[in-house]
């Protein structure tokens, strides 16, 4: 289905969105105002402590320090405030708004957490230390229940220098877009594809290390189809039910999607689901304040997004009646 975003555009402006951009604008403005208020309070310290004479700096510089500082506090944690209520407002209204009128059997809600699912997927094996989940989009596609929400995990780790000074790093594990859909077939073990990148640089020696890679289950299974097997590594607890799931046509589906994704996917099928993570690195649903609300190019990315998760139930065949279970 093709969106008009004209349309779309003309209706966000004559609902919330209008007010919204109004709102940032006049933040926006008096944003401004008070940081160069801040340094024009600095500069008539400075100037106070030249028109004196007084060949005793320091009170001035104590006096325009404090000024500066208490201001830039003061400003932050008024942004803070703002960008909470701003961010609130825009998802709670725009992007309901947006999302409905891509497909009316979907629904958003920007609290929902799948980390349930991701931890169920077992695509990421590492431990977190901290992860963010939010943002999350579901819906039934005929007899297809599915969601879709933005993950970010990672880890931490720390180093200490020279001085015996402790720093912490983090590192991204995953962040993007995991999908879950119920698979509509019955299957008891587990089997992972994941993008190949062993075999395709270091040919023969890659595929002995992708068998002994120990963040998979099973073992890993050669298949028939030539380039399936050079795009992904397959792993399964169960050889005969990996040939059940990955069908050829199916591994042609998987191919397809991939192209049209044109992101790093992993896939799993396990408890009778399909998981897929989308390594997209983005933050679709977050508003900008510094930055018009009203460029069709963010709503674009958005809606793009959507479509390519909304269409992997077409792309693996999810619904064909084949795969119900009895």
């Amino acid at each position: 289905m093709e969106i008009n975003f004209a349309q779309l555009q003309a209706e966000l402006i004559a609902g919330d969105l209008g007010f919204l951009e109004q709102e940032r604008k006049s933040y926006i403005k008096k944003f401004w105002i008070g940081f160069f208020s801040c340094f024009g309070l600095l500069l008539m310290v400075l100037g106070t402590w030249l028109v004196s004479g007084s060949r005793n700096f320091i009170p001035f510089a104590i006096a325009g320090g404090l000024i500066l500082i208490i201001g830039l506090v003061f400003m932050i944690v008024r942004h803070q405030r703002f960008y909470k209520k701003f961010k609130a407002q825009f998802k709670g209204k725009v992007v309901p708004a947006i999302v409905k009128f891509v497909d009316e059997r979907l629904d958003y809600d920007p609290n929902r957490s799948l980390m349930t699912e991701y931890t169920e997927s077992r695509i990421f094996t590492q431990r977190y230390d901290r992860h963010r989940a939010e943002d999350t989009i579901s819906g039934k596609f005929e007899s297809t229940d599915f969601a879709f929400g933005e993950i970010h995990t990672e880890y931490k780790t720390v180093s200490t220098d020279s001085k015996g000074n402790r720093q912490e790093h983090w590192h991204t594990i995953f962040k993007g877009m995991l999908f879950a859909s119920d698979f509509h077939k019955n299957f008891h073990g587990e089997t992972m594809v994941d993008i190949d990148t062993m075999e395709r640089y270091l040919g023969k020696l890659g595929r002995k290390f992708q068998q002994w890679n120990p963040s998979r289950p099973g073992n890993l299974v050669k298949l028939e189809n030539p380039e399936f097997e050079k795009k992904f590594a397959v792993y399964s607890t169960d050889e005969q039910e990996c040939r059940y799931i990955l069908t050829p046509s199916m591994m042609e589906r998987l191919l397809e999607m991939s192209k049209r994704i044109n992101f790093k996917i992993a896939i799993s099928f396990r408890n009778n689901q399909v998981y897929i993570a989308v390594f997209n690195n983005m933050d679709l649903f977050e508003p900008a304040v510094f930055g018009s609300l009203l460029k069709e190019e963010d709503y674009r990315i958005i809606i793009n997004m959507m479509k390519l998760m909304t269409g992997i139930i077409e792309d693996l065949n999810l619904n064909t009646r084949i795969w119900t279970k009895e």
